[in-house]
């Protein structure tokens, strides 16, 4: 009975030392008489140290043997989820530049960034206007198609047209995989045109007669499948307007080709010139289509399918089109719809498949 009285007193005891210790003891950071820092000896904070250093340096060891081979799974330049197995899937969209917003007039002033939350170019004409903007915004875009931009481009690039096609000429040539289709951004300067669609001109924004810049979102080894003349002759969606350009590059180039693409032996002989992702733009409904006027596409009627596929080539450039008004009508807004046209294209408006929206007003 004394022992275990004499135990609680010396028990009561340490609870008053170490409460007084804690609060007003100066020996509590370091007590001399026991070596102890902060309550706990010297031996006992090395184990500590020594104990989380372990700990950590092995969940370190063991994140990084689970990224190691997480990355052996990986390829640098080939995604692992391909078209349909990804989110991007088969169906290519639309993109366009000058990304505008409200024509940059909004509450943080003329020069601040584009909105990428709306669709809507905006603009005043004339040497007085605010398109100054909107030809930077297209500059920017139009440095990736500088010579040399990319380095060790030159490695890679090679020319390509209609009738030759080294990008899909042999799908086992490896020297082929890794070529990818020059495109000049020279090309997009149309010499019928009174205004061009080149930075010298403005874009032709200061005339009023707006150029658009319109490419197809890239999508990994995927290309188009081009319709035939006669699948072209009988749609029914297809816009008229399109039909007729085609048919006159039909007439002009695929003489001794067969319209269904195939010669009088059975063989597939498809009309080069027809490889294309047509493209076509025109007002979404019939007002818009009275007030945007003509329509030219430069260099081309669409996207040539000698770009396709692209396998993430170095300095791959993809192939765009400028789209210009000649004589839209100032101040009203346009609704403005732009299509791609191949027989792997679908068309949905609501979520942008194939297509791409915007609204355009010149004052």
């Amino acid at each position: 009975m004394e022992n275990f009285e004499k135990d609680c007193a010396k028990l009561a005891d340490n609870d008053s030392q170490s409460y007084s210790s804690e609060n007003s003891d100066p020996t509590y950071f370091y007590d001399t008489k026991r070596g102890e820092l902060l309550g706990r000896s010297i031996p006992s904070w090395l184990k500590l140290i020594l104990f989380y250093f372990l700990f950590c340096g092995i969940l370190a060891l063991l994140w990084g043997l689970c990224m190691g081979v997480f990355f052996q799974t990986l390829d640098f330049y080939i995604p692992k989820y391909i078209q349909d197995e990804g989110l991007l899937g088969t169906n290519p969209g639309l993109g366009f530049r000058p990304a505008g917003g409200l024509g940059f007039r909004n509450e943080k002033g003329e020069d601040s960034d584009p909105s990428i939350y709306s669709s809507l170019i905006w603009f005043r004409h004339g040497a007085g206007g605010n398109w100054q903007q909107l030809k930077r915004n297209l500059d920017n875009f139009l440095e990736h198609y500088e010579p040399g931009y990319f380095a060790n481009q030159g490695a890679s690039l090679t020319k390509c047209d209609f009738e030759t096609n080294p990008l899909t000429r042999d799908p086992n040539d490896r020297k082929a995989k890794d070529k990818s289709c020059e495109f000049n951004k020279e090309w997009l300067s149309d010499q019928g045109s009174d205004y061009k669609c080149i930075t010298q001109e403005d874009y032709g924004y200061r005339h009023g007669k707006p150029c658009i810049l319109l490419k197809m979102n890239k999508i990994y080894d995927w290309r188009p499948f081009p319709y035939s003349m006669d699948e072209i002759t009988n749609h029914t969606q297809m816009p008229r307007r399109l039909k007729e350009d085609i048919k006159n590059i039909w007439d002009d180039k695929c003489g001794d080709y067969s319209s269904s693409d195939f010669g009088s032996d059975g063989q597939y002989r498809p009309c080069p010139w027809l490889n294309m992702v047509w493209l076509h733009c025109d007002g979404e409904n019939d007002p818009d289509k009275e007030n945007i006027g003509p329509v030219t596409y430069t260099p081309t009627r669409g996207f040539p399918g000698y770009f396709y596929p692209y396998r993430n080539q170095r300095g791959y450039l993809s192939p765009i089109v400028m789209v210009q008004l000649k004589n839209p009508e100032p101040g009203v807004i346009m609704n403005i719809e732009c299509t791609a046209w191949a027989r792997n294209i679908e068309h949905n408006r609501m979520k942008r498949r194939g297509l791409t929206h915007f609204e355009l007003i010149m004052d």
